[in-house]
């Protein structure tokens, strides 16, 4: 069985209480207006209102800001 990189992310979204709110192949559209995109294993980029906020390397990292950013404002 091949290891699907994209299929992971959305699995450690949904472990970590994180709302997805539509996925478009490598792409999620998550809740509080968060973009993330799978470029390639242990690389993803995320980013608000089209504005890229960091790469990330690491899952958990990404899972953390993203829960620790969900419910505050950038307006």
């Amino acid at each position: 069985m091949e290891y699907n990189e994209t299929d992971f992310v959305q699995y450690a979204l949904q472990q970590m209480e994180i709302p997805v709110l539509k996925r478009n192949g490598k792409y999620f559209e998550l809740a509080g207006g968060f973009l993330l995109e799978v470029e390639d294993r242990n690389l993803y980029r995320l980013s608000i209102d089209q504005w890229v906020i960091s790469p990330f390397d690491d899952i958990g990292t990404l899972c953390n800001f993203i829960k620790a950013n969900l419910n505050v404002s950038y307006e």
